[in-house]
């Protein structure tokens, strides 16, 4: 089925995915390498207490930080399905609605950084100076939250447009100014986990002015400002609204069970020692690496899966999930070799704390199969944000996480870490499992909403 405006844009095929893919693999991987960067260059210059702290501290911040990633998910999703129906006054009003809910929430989480960093430790496992080292990361960290949270609103808003070359930029400043800052306030200046949390908090800003300056561009394009879009009424529309609070607070609790699977995770390495905490931190961030990286075709996903439906076309959301699907899984086979193959030699090189290094080691192999297993788990989370099918990814969410601990409580007393990392590919297991069952009712969900394009939202009287 299809609306006269399915021929507006040609069909997707196997090139546009690759081109389109190819920015947006650079600038996923230049977020996570920053990370790595924090991780090495702790791991060169520190001990196994420095890499434990980071590892508590930002598990305890991502509670808070990633819990507002729906301002990314849904500001795609909602963008792409406007953008598809083409209609640009309401495509420019999401931008407004969201970097407004963004800078409010980042800001909130800058006045209760103490709060936060007290109630985390006490909730985590951690010897006492792991724990010191953790405050000092996450306290720094929290002073680029506004800027974070408002890049999350203005980089969905793009993606949905599919503006990705913009969204290498963004990154690619962030992380050139991470990975910078990180070198010299760890090893210039000693910082230590302190300096790696400021380095990632001035990073955000600068990656935020980049960003603001590729909206304003793009505005520019559009020929600027709809007349309309600054009307109060249409601005506040409470239809709009309502469908951007349904689609954003399923997305948050779809986090928050995502959240609670990490953090177990690093809680789960954490009981095992501090040897063993350092280690698996470690290896997820190769873990973190590779996910952002199959992530460029889940967003390519949730942009034609999100115009598909705008449009309301079956056949261009199966050919999103086809065409998407194929680069996806044949990447995360790639990966998972190569991983397998160098990622001991690798580990050697730059880790300098001989108990953490072995246990990095020792536990590789069961890193290196999650690029394949997971990208079922990453290619369906773009599918279902762009449709902005909140309730499928909430359900999904809470059941895969529900999985997870029921296996880590099986298998970790019984195997130790080994236990830890089989229930953690159970996690990725059922992740992707879950969506994947819900898929036919968001085929049946497409067919039964009208033929025509989406109206655009009338101010209510």
């Amino acid at each position: 089925m299809s609306s006269p405006s399915e021929t507006s844009r040609p069909a997707l095929t196997r090139i546009d995915v690759i081109k389109r893919a190819l920015p947006l693999v650079i600038a996923n991987a230049t977020v996570p390498l920053a990370g790595v960067v924090d991780t090495f260059v702790l791991g060169l210059s520190g001990d196994k207490g420095d890499l434990g702290g980071v590892a508590l501290g930002g598990a305890i911040f991502s509670i808070f930080y990633w819990s507002f990633y729906f301002l990314r998910m849904g500001t795609t999703g909602l963008t792409a399905q406007a953008d598809g129906a083409h209609q640009r006054a309401e495509t420019q009003r999401i931008l407004i609605r969201a970097v407004a809910i963004a800078a409010l929430l980042g800001i909130t989480v800058w006045l209760l950084r103490y709060p936060i960093a007290w109630g985390g430790f006490a909730v985590l496992q951690g010897e006492p100076g792991v724990e010191t080292k953790g405050a000092s990361y996450l306290l720094a960290r929290a002073w680029g939250a506004p800027a974070a949270l408002a890049t999350f609103a203005l980089t969905g808003w793009l993606i949905g447009l599919g503006r990705n070359t913009a969204t290498l930029a963004i990154y690619a400043v962030f992380s050139g100014i991470n990975i910078a800052l990180d070198l010299w306030f760890v090893l210039g200046l000693g910082y230590g986990p302190g300096g790696v949390g400021a380095a990632t908090a001035i990073a955000e800003w600068a990656g935020l002015l980049v960003g603001l300056g590729f909206v304003a561009h793009t505005l520019k394009r559009q020929g600027g400002w709809a007349s309309e879009v600054l009307n109060r009424a249409s601005l506040l529309n409470p239809g709009a609204i309502a469908e951007m609070f349904n689609v954003n607070i399923n997305l948050m609790i779809r986090t928050w069970s995502l959240i609670v699977g990490f953090t177990w995770f690093a809680n789960a390495g954490a009981r095992q020692g501090t040897a063993i905490l350092a280690g698996n931190h470690v290896l997820l961030q190769v873990i973190t690496l590779w996910a952002f990286v199959l992530d460029a075709f889940a967003f390519i996903a949730e942009t034609e899966a999100g115009r598909a439906f705008g449009r309301r076309s079956l056949s261009g959301l199966r050919r999103a999930v086809r065409l998407t699907g194929e680069p996806m899984f044949a990447a995360g086979a790639i990966f998972a070799v190569l991983t397998w193959l160098f990622g001991a030699d690798i580990l050697g090189l730059l880790i300098a704390d001989p108990e953490a290094r072995a246990s990095a080691i020792r536990y590789l192999p069961w890193c290196a199969v999650i690029p394949f297993l997971g990208a079922g788990a990453w290619l369906m989370d773009g599918v279902f944000i762009g449709t902005t099918s909140g309730k499928i990814l909430r359900n999904a969410g809470v059941a895969a996480v529900a999985i997870y601990l029921a296996a880590d409580a099986a298998l970790s007393p019984a195997f130790g870490n080994t236990g830890v990392w089989m229930a953690f590919l159970i996690f990725y297991i059922a992740r992707g499992g879950t969506l994947i069952l819900a898929y036919p009712s968001l085929e049946r969900r497409l067919q039964s909403m009208p033929t025509a394009s989406v109206i655009e939202a009338k101010p209510s009287a």
